[in-house]
């Protein structure tokens, strides 16, 4: 979904990617007029039909990332490639495929058009620009299940098997920080305005993480203590 929750992307399992708009208010649609299922002019309503269908992969879409602001759609596939489609024409760009050739599982991108994509195949992480120029690249260290953006978008948060949230730089893919999360398996992950991290794990516990450091919130680097609670 975009920031200002106009645009959604959808990827399938036939291959293709599906751009729909959303806006704010009450559908026209007949069909959703029964007052049970009323919508206030605070909920979005997704138009009918795509705007776009997008093509090009030749595997299952496992991982998406759109953005208006750069009028970018990325896909990401089990055939291990990742496409760049414009948003608003839905015309091709380019296409970035996984050193080894693994699919990709998991991608994020930053509004300073650098793009992380992660294979679950041989927990690799693999940084390039938006104009496909190759950065940095890291092992994972362990099985991923949740990758997130700091909302300042200078630090990937990292998350799965092994239990730690993984703090890593936007610039170069080194750790920045390790937070212990209990040993537990971490399969939800979430980050708030205020930079705090809120991570759900297998056996069903919310871990959350307060960082004390105001110069960390503000997209600084340097290291401090967090406070956790479970619940």
């Amino acid at each position: 979904v975009s920031s200002d929750g106009s645009v959604i992307a959808t990827g399938s399992y036939d291959t293709t990617i599906m751009i729909w708009h959303a806006f704010r208010g009450r559908s026209n649609d007949k069909r959703s007029k029964n007052a049970s299922n009323d919508l206030s002019t605070k909920d979005h309503v997704i138009i009918e039909n795509p705007s776009h269908i997008l093509c090009g992969h030749d595997d299952i879409i496992t991982c998406l990332f759109v953005s208006k602001e750069l009028d970018i759609v990325i896909s990401g596939s089990k055939d291990g490639t990742c496409i760049f489609h414009t948003l608003r024409e839905g015309t091709y760009v380019r296409s970035i495929r996984h050193p080894s050739g693994a699919g990709l599982s998991k991608l994020v991108a930053s509004q300073h058009g650098r793009i992380v994509f992660y294979s679950d195949s041989d927990l690799s992480l693999h940084m390039y620009s938006i104009n496909g120029k190759h950065i940095a690249s890291s092992e994972s260290n362990g099985r991923l299940n949740c990758m997130e953006l700091s909302c300042c978008g200078e630090f990937m948060v990292c998350a799965g098997d092994h239990g730690q949230i993984v703090l890593r730089s936007m610039d170069s893919l080194g750790v920045v920080w390790r937070y212990d999360g209990s040993g537990k398996t971490i399969t939800s992950l979430a980050v708030t305005p205020e930079e705090c991290f809120l991570a759900g794990t297998k056996d069903g516990s919310l871990i959350v993480f307060s960082i004390e450091n105001p110069l960390l919130r503000k997209g600084g680097i340097q290291r401090n203590k967090v406070k956790s609670s479970v619940g």
